[in-house]
């Protein structure tokens, strides 16, 4: 009977320690996010959206700046976005085959006048009964609802144990959210698209932190979303 408690007590060990690890507060880390998902009812759209699928964005946060990474369409578009809230900075390395721009920008100086105005109109409301579990992380849902954008939809699950202010909503950006989004949707009637988070660690590369400009032609905010025609921010 001694050995029996013995084995018990051992598994409910384990068990708490495998709960509290799966829990754990990040502070600072690396999330890997991927586009799992994509859909369009018109076909064009769907082969574009299908080359994205599998697409990884790499965020590294630690205190009050975090830096993330995207990697598309097989390293053709790769896109580098370092923030610092500390210190109000913004930098941007945006090559797409070859074609390299740098934005260097205050932080609150970077959204563009359509950015500021989702953030002025958006509705944020969240459903804390309705929860997922995201690699050992409990979300529960976020819906954002805005009257200019009718048909669009995004919406997500967000976690408190993950301390960063970083948003890789395309073009949703500028909104801050009770949690780090660790899956969201966004589409409209034609086409919706999935980015969740595949792999979580409390590592922190400070190297990722650093960004090399040679090469880059720099660019205001302005003439950079003037060249893309109009574009905004790139979460993907």
């Amino acid at each position: 009977m001694k050995n029996v408690f013995s084995l018990m007590s051992l598994i409910l060990f384990v068990l708490s320690s495998y709960v509290s690890s799966a829990q754990k507060v990040l502070e600072q880390g690396t999330v890997k996010m991927e586009i799992t998902k994509v859909a369009s009812d018109d076909p064009q759209m769907e082969m574009m959206l299908g080359a994205m699928k599998g697409s990884q964005t790499e965020l590294v946060f630690a205190g009050d700046k975090h830096v993330s990474t995207m990697d598309m369409m097989g390293g053709m578009v790769k896109v580098k976005v370092l923030v610092n809230k500390g210190e109000n900075a913004m930098n941007m390395l945006f090559d797409a085959m070859g074609n390299k721009s740098w934005i260097e920008s205050k932080l609150d100086q970077s959204q563009s006048a359509q950015e500021k105005a989702i953030a002025e109109k958006s509705e944020i409301t969240y459903d804390k009964n309705d929860t997922k579990e995201i690699l050992g992380y409990k979300c529960y849902k976020m819906t954002v609802k805005n009257p200019e954008m009718e048909g669009m939809t995004v919406t997500g699950y967000v976690t408190k144990d993950i301390k960063t202010n970083a948003n890789l909503i395309q073009g949703f950006q500028s909104l801050e959210f009770e949690g780090y989004p660790m899956e969201f949707s966004v589409g409209n009637p034609q086409f919706s698209m999935t980015m969740s988070a595949v792999e979580v660690t409390d590592k922190v590369d400070e190297n990722k932190f650093l960004i090399d400009t040679k090469g880059y032609k720099k660019q205001t905010m302005e003439e950079f979303q003037k060249s893309m025609g109009g574009m905004g921010g790139f979460g993907f």
